[in-house]
């Protein structure tokens, strides 16, 4: 982590959030308890099916793991909806360990650059769309088989590049495309936003 403090876990995360748990430091979700919301072995790679567990919960913990042994993930503190907005969240961040957890090293935290705008794309059957490109996860078919799993990503734009010079989530030998393995939310526990039509604009209280 760029400035060496981490987030203490806490006595009842699981294995998964003791792992991104430290990246939390100075987040609204550092010291919550987090409920396991959506998980792609149960629910499926479908963008309504991951909708339907996340939205209006706020802000949302991804953890996802390819094919090819990368794992990433993605904080997003303006949480989904799906009102088909263009978020901008200063404080969200991607993070990665390309090569997996078999490796002993901290995992890639990447803060978003050029501003808060274009964080989130929270559309209602897009998927999961972070920095425009640099993380893609259409979760659904997309002309044949197995397309419902295809993942993208590219750094550099819209979230910085790894310490590395790295400029996506997974391998090197995935490069800036890659197929899923799975895919899990966490949310605080606790009940859902409510919101509420004002005017033109939906808001939350």
């Amino acid at each position: 982590m760029p400035d060496g403090a981490a987030a203490q876990v806490l006595p009842e995360d699981t294995a998964e959030v003791r792992r991104f748990r430290p990246l939390l430091r100075k987040t609204q979700l550092e010291q919550a308890r987090l409920r396991l919301a959506y998980d792609s072995a149960e629910d499926g790679f479908s963008a309504a099916a991951f909708l339907g567990r996340v939205a209006t919960y706020g802000a949302c913990v991804l953890l996802g793991e390819t094919e090819g042994g990368a794992v990433f993930g993605a904080y997003n503190p303006r949480g989904w909806v799906g009102l088909g907005e263009e978020k901008e969240s200063i404080s969200s961040f991607l993070f990665a360990w390309p090569e997996g957890f078999t490796r002993a090293e901290e995992a890639h935290k990447l803060r978003k650059v050029g501003g808060a705008g274009l964080a989130v794309t929270d559309n209602p059957d897009g998927g999961v769309v972070m920095g425009v490109d640099a993380l893609v996860l259409p979760l659904r078919p997309l002309g044949k088989k197995g397309d419902e799993r295809a993942a993208k990503s590219r750094l550099g734009a819209y979230f910085e590049r790894r310490a590395d010079g790295g400029r996506t989530l997974f391998s090197a030998a995935e490069g800036n495309k890659a197929q899923l393995k799975s895919l899990r939310a966490w949310v605080r526990e606790g009940d859902p936003e409510k919101w509420e039509l004002d005017g033109i604009l939906w808001k939350t209280s």
